[in-house]
């Protein structure tokens, strides 16, 4: 299978990805943005967004931090998949991969609803004055009234 790299000038990680892949003797192609812009701009359209190393592997694409975190987590899926390749998805596959992605994204942003709110509480917690001092100031205020 065919492996492009998307990369910028003086981007490290882009650099360390080649190098990583170089001496695991993975053969890529580097297609460098400022050299391969038309190309470039039909990947972001298609991931919806501009990150580089971008990762062309046969049709799918993949994006550092979604994809993998790491040149040796990309280079042990890339191994996995040149063992076992998937065969392209159906129509019917296409609509339940949406679907389904959709339905992670939801549990996602439920997560970081919770998460968000648990922050909030903590922070309340926080911000409230310890339970003595309130009750200090309020007899504060009733003796000086």
């Amino acid at each position: 299978m065919e492996l492009k790299i998307y990369s910028q000038k003086h981007c490290k990680y882009c650099d360390d990805i080649k190098t990583a892949l170089t001496k695991a003797n993975i053969e890529f192609e580097e297609l460098e943005l400022d050299d391969n812009r038309e190309e470039w701009n039909k990947v972001t359209r298609v991931i919806g967004m501009g990150m580089t190393p971008t990762i062309q592997f046969g049709k799918e694409i993949w994006v550092p931090g979604r994809d993998f975190r790491g040149p040796e987590e990309l280079i042990k899926r890339i191994e996995y998949y040149r063992e076992y390749p998937l065969d392209d998805p159906t129509d019917d596959e296409k609509i339940e991969i949406i679907i389904n992605a959709t339905k992670n994204l939801g549990m996602s942003i439920q997560q970081i609803n919770r998460t968000l709110g648990n922050i909030q509480n903590s922070l309340n917690k926080l911000l409230q004055p310890p339970k003595e001092e309130k009750v200090k100031e309020e007899t504060k205020e009733e003796i000086t009234n």
